[in-house]
């Protein structure tokens, strides 16, 4: 049974398998509209393709429905055919065929039906304009010119001239003239007979020129238009009544009246003009020049700047948009030096005094015009803490060939400053070492080094030896390598070092005695030195290998106040808007967020503005800055380059 009914359907599914399958027949999807509605007196045919379901698409000759969304407008008939009434609006045509449909809109603006020259031609001595009025297809009537695609010619341009404005000019020659109005498939003309001079010779016209070279101006110029005679005299015409144009408006412009506006932008310009036939061009040029400069940097005033040059810079700005960092061939210049001092390559330097200056910088623009920016910075009031100790901080060891030396200044409200790059050095052994910038450089020549440090009428000395005249390795000296410091609420480590006949240095802080002379004031174990928080004097000296040395220390009242010991700029900087953070790091150990008593300041606020609260802001996308926060005597800064 099973056997037969397997066979059963083997036979079923062949016979199936043989009858012919149809694919369902396409249907129409949609219509288009093949032509562009093109609003006028003509009428418009119109032709349909029909979009099919599969894709393929063909003309629709019958059974098409027209439909116009606004008769007043436009009538469409059975054929197709688009009527418009003269009428002014918005139309929508559209046709269907079954549940198929497509449609096209249009905003119809009235055309003009007809072309009217309102003033008679007649002979004039002066140009004057030939008025065309156009009678639209809604019934009103307005005047035409060249913005509506108005041509004008002269049939006679030696006897009169007109301009694409409609002016015409007579050129005092006789003769029959017309002159004619062209819009689209509509023209209109005037004509007229000119007889003048009585038959006695006069110069005639040779050619045109425009009288002035012309150049850059940041002013409107109006041009002179002249004509050259036969008799070799020259006669002015008057600019409405020639055509004005300009090769490239993105360098100049000129209007009907010939006056030449420059927008700024360098480049090459054909200005040319027609005037009763003839013709003049000539090529103007505009170069690079500066249009203006800005001062980079804010300038929030803090005393930290007192007696340390600022180096200032300005963003030129070109007529071409490009701009350029500059500080030098720059005009710099202050209105009140007993606040503030400048030099000619910008850098600026605050001596302390209160009040308000002004800084100006000039640059060279066009025509050797003034190109200025200026920025006022006031100067508070208030008691500032004068120098009151310089020291340098280390010893002269001979352990490098180059040995940096650093120099501080300590004031009377105990903060303590690094001013090794306003110090003047001098070395007084030039023979054994010289000094630079707080570097000092040995020479070959053993000997005694002496190097000196002059702050605002503060000086401190540190003294060293160099041998180099025995090639062992016996101690010959023994030295503390610091020279001097302040008081610190933490433990300081001094190092104390001997220097061999070779002039090697071994660190031999551990391997010596240390001692303090008042232990009331700082005591001192394998040179750590510790404070005990108490005012007065101390000599810290060591001891060993037959040799001393030593240090005076003195701690006064104000030197146990809270110090700012370092100042951190926390955060990035990134796209937008970043907030910074001001992070004062004091003498006990403890830190604490300043960043609302901080100042705030950019090294260009062209390309990146900060407020008074970390708050940085990049108006004209990512660029390069330096953003530098400052607290009592510190500073710190973040920068994207």
């Amino acid at each position: 049974m099973k056997k037969k009914l397997i066979v059963l359907l083997t036979i079923a599914v062949l016979l199936l398998g043989s009858v012919p399958v149809y694919a369902a027949t396409p249907y129409l999807v949609s219509l288009q509209i093949n032509e562009e509605i093109i609003p006028g007196p003509d009428d418009v045919y119109l032709t349909v393709t029909g979009i099919y379901s599969d894709g393929t698409t063909g003309r629709i000759y019958s059974d098409l429905a027209w439909l116009s969304s606004n008769k007043e407008i436009a009538e469409v008939y059975s054929d197709g055919r688009v009527h418009f009434k003269g009428k002014g609006g918005a139309v929508t045509i559209a046709v269907y065929r079954g549940a198929a449909h497509g449609r096209k809109s249009v905003t119809v603006i009235p055309w003009v039906k007809k072309l009217e020259i309102e003033t008679n031609l007649i002979y004039s001595e002066n140009p004057y304009r030939l008025m065309l009025l156009g009678h639209l297809s809604d019934g009103e009537t307005r005047y035409l010119g060249p913005e509506d695609g108005v041509q004008w010619t002269s049939t006679n341009p030696w006897v009169a001239w007109v301009n694409s404005h409609g002016m015409v000019t007579f050129s005092g020659e006789s003769g029959y003239v017309s002159i004619k109005a062209v819009l689209d498939k509509l023209s209109v003309s005037t004509g007229t007979t000119v007889t003048v001079g009585g038959g006695e010779y006069s110069a005639y016209r040779r050619e045109i020129k425009i009288a002035e070279k012309i150049s850059y101006s940041p002013e409107p110029v109006k041009l002179t238009l002249v004509a050259k005679l036969s008799d070799g005299s020259e006669e002015t015409l008057a600019n409405s009544g020639a055509d004005w144009s300009s090769s490239n408006t993105a360098v100049a412009t000129i209007d009907s009246e010939g006056y030449i506006r420059f927008t700024g932008k360098p480049g090459y310009a054909t200005v040319k003009v027609s005037y009763g036939g003839y013709h003049y061009e000539t090529i103007v040029t505009v170069g690079n020049f500066v249009e203006s400069i800005s001062i980079n940097q804010s300038l929030n005033y803090t005393n930290a700047w007192d007696g340390v040059p600022m180096q200032l810079d300005v963003t030129a700005r070109y007529n071409d948009g490009v701009q350029y960092l500059r500080s030098a061939s720059i005009d710099w210049s202050v209105d009140n030096k007993e606040v503030a001092e400048i030099t000619e390559s910008g850098k600026l330097t605050f001596t302390g005094k209160a009040g308000t200056v002004t800084i100006k910088a000039v640059e060279r623009g066009y025509d050797e015009t003034e190109v200025v920016d200026t920025f006022t910075v006031v100067v508070p009031e208030e008691e500032k803490p004068q120098p009151y100790r310089l020291f340098i901080n280390n010893n002269l060891v001979p352990d490098k060939a180059v040995i940096e030396l650093k120099a501080h200044c300590l004031f009377t409200d105990g903060s303590v400053r690094d001013v090794t790059e306003q110090v003047v050095w001098n070395s007084q052994t030039p023979e054994t070492a010289s000094i630079f910038l707080g570097k000092v450089y040995l020479s070959p020549v053993p000997g005694s080094i002496k190097v000196a440090a002059w702050y605002k009428g503060l000086t401190d000395v540190v003294e060293g030896y160099t041998n180099k005249t025995v090639a062992d390795s016996q101690v010959y000296q023994l030295k503390i390598k610091e020279h001097s410091l302040t008081y610190s609420h933490i433990p300081v480590q001094l190092t104390a070092v001997a220097i061999k006949g070779d002039s090697s240095v071994k660190n031999v802080t551990e391997e010596v005695k240390w001692r303090s002379s008042r232990t009331q004031v700082a005591v001192i174990d394998k040179g750590k030195l510790k404070f005990t928080g108490r005012i007065g004097k101390t000599v810290i000296s060591v001891e060993g290998f037959g040799f001393r040395d030593w240090i005076s220390l003195e701690v006064r009242p104000q030197d146990l106040q809270l110090q700012v010991e370092k100042l951190a700029v926390e955060g990035e900087l990134s796209k937008g808007a970043s907030q910074l953070k001001a992070v004062a790091y004091f003498n006990n150990g403890s830190k604490r967020d300043v960043t609302q008593e901080a100042v705030w300041n950019t090294s260009n606020k062209n390309n990146a503005i900060v407020n008074g609260q970390g708050g940085v802001m990049f108006p004209n996308g990512f660029k390069p800055v330096t953003i530098t926060a400052s607290y009592l005597g510190k500073e710190s800064t973040v920068s994207w380059k």
